[in-house]
């Protein structure tokens, strides 16, 4: 007769499980164990290396929503604008209140008539704007957000 399981490359149930020795496995140690020949990026000088390579972001991304008396506080953004940092602005908490969700969203295209930079809706029902800082370029296409002098990251 055919073992069905060994024909279909399945364990046999039947076939009694075989000790294994111990029955306490030791712990493991994280990390590269000696002699592999991995290196561990956890080291000091991987991190040193990474810091002296790659240059300190000079750019933010604010995230702005109303406070407890559903207001928006806009001041000084216009400096953050102007050095290249973006704005997002939640209004999502104002979905109950539409007349103060509007007039918030009135302040932000203010903020952006001023500045001379465009407002952007993110999502459905205009709860959720952006205002790209300058010099950031935004496709509205490909819908692909950089900078301007780096081409390579809207060109996908």
């Amino acid at each position: 007769m055919v073992n069905l399981f060994r024909l279909l490359g399945l364990p046999n149930p039947n076939a009694t499980p075989k000790d294994r020795g111990g029955g306490i496995l030791g712990a493991t140690e994280p990390g590269p164990k000696p002699g592999n020949k991995f290196h561990d990026l956890g080291e000091s000088r991987w991190s040193d290396r990474t810091e002296r390579i790659s240059e300190r972001p000079s750019r933010r991304v604010l995230y702005m929503q109303p406070d407890g008396l559903h207001r928006l506080h806009l001041e000084g953004i216009e400096g953050n604008l102007s050095m290249g940092d973006m704005v997002i602005v939640d209004l999502k908490s104002l979905n109950h209140m539409p007349s103060q969700q509007s007039v918030c969203s009135r302040r932000v295209e203010e903020l952006g008539e001023r500045t001379g930079l465009p407002v952007f809706a993110l999502n459905e029902d205009d709860s959720l704007l952006m205002i790209a800082g300058s010099r950031m370029r935004v496709d509205t296409q490909k819908h692909k957000l950089g900078t301007s002098s780096s081409d390579w990251a809207i060109q996908n």
